[in-house]
């Protein structure tokens, strides 16, 4: 009996959702070391391994692609934030709140640069004509979380506009802490967070 031989040919071509993975990550790194305006296609190409062909099979242009990094950057956080939440018990919503306002706090420490040069923060990025999109799903993650309030009562505020101002408020004032370039980061981070849960039970009405 015959054995088939198997000769080794090319590599298998990734999927199409691998390829669009290895260029997301790539123009996240090109992004974050040079700015969106400074960063050249063939620099995101020739860092994912692909030629200038794959890239426009899954991107329009540079600003198609700084899109979806800045899609799946918000996705990131939206799920890092369900998890928090779902270590929590269903029925401890506000334990749920604060959980949500604290890592979301966190991430934003930890991740800064990224965020910043994605979002036009950075001086590195200053004249890039990418705006932040108007349907910010991180907001309405946290306005959802609002709505699982049990029983809330006849004076709680509107959730839509209850998780824009208070996500304004966490968001904010973590941006002025990280641009204050202090040493005890961590300390101050503690300190804002206390505040910001704090803000939040009393605009929620959550101890009533």
């Amino acid at each position: 009996m015959s054995v088939r031989r198997i000769t080794p040919g090319r590599p298998r071509t990734k999927p199409a959702e691998e390829r669009r993975a290895d260029l997301l990550d790539a123009a996240e790194g090109v992004f974050a070391e040079r700015g969106v305006d400074a960063a050249r296609i063939d620099e995101i190409t020739e860092r994912a391994g692909v030629a200038i062909g794959t890239f426009y099979l899954h991107f329009s242009s540079k600003r198609d692609i700084m899109l979806a990094v800045q899609a799946r950057f918000v996705d990131r956080l939206v799920e890092r934030q369900h998890a928090a939440v779902q270590n929590l018990p269903a029925d401890d919503w506000t334990g749920r709140v604060d959980a949500w306002l604290s890592d979301a706090v966190r991430a934003y420490v930890e991740h800064a640069e990224l965020h910043d040069v994605l979002y036009g923060h950075t001086p590195i990025n200053a004249t890039t004509e990418i705006q932040v999109s108007p349907e910010n799903a991180h907001v309405e993650a946290f306005r959802r979380l609002i709505t699982e309030r049990p029983d809330p009562p006849a004076d709680a505020p509107n959730p839509a506009m209850a998780a824009l101002l208070i996500y304004s408020a966490w968001y904010g004032g973590t941006h002025a802490l990280l641009h204050h370039e202090a040493d005890d980061i961590d300390r101050m981070a503690d300190e804002l967070i206390a505040d910001i849960t704090d803000l939040a039970h009393r605009y929620l009405r959550s101890d009533v």
